[in-house]
């Protein structure tokens, strides 16, 4: 069995203050979609997990997921590949007025 894959995930806002971090590592599979970061961000982050993602493995509603300044819904969605180098971010939901 092949050793896992370290992903970054850049947090925003409030996830900062709650990880107490601006950025988290998971260690996925070799060729992950943001499906498998989830799946990872579950098993080594729970804490954060449950403020990020739906129990299916969802983003909660309001939370946004960006890949290489890109969202995921205009790309593909969970099924979104990310490659070795992919600059992905996790933004809170924002409210203001």
């Amino acid at each position: 069995m092949s050793a896992g894959h370290t992903r970054t995930v850049r947090l925003l806002a409030s996830l900062r203050s709650f990880a107490g971090t601006k950025a988290l590592t998971v260690t996925t599979g070799p060729d992950p979609t943001v499906r498998d970061l989830f799946a990872a961000l579950q098993r080594e982050h729970p804490a954060l997990a449950g403020r990020v993602l739906t129990g299916d493995g969802g983003l909660q509603p309001g939370m946004q997921m960006v890949v290489n300044g890109r969202h995921i819904d205009f790309l593909d969605g969970l099924d979104t590949a990310l490659p070795g180098d992919a600059d992905v971010v996790l933004i809170p939901p924002t409210a203001g007025g």
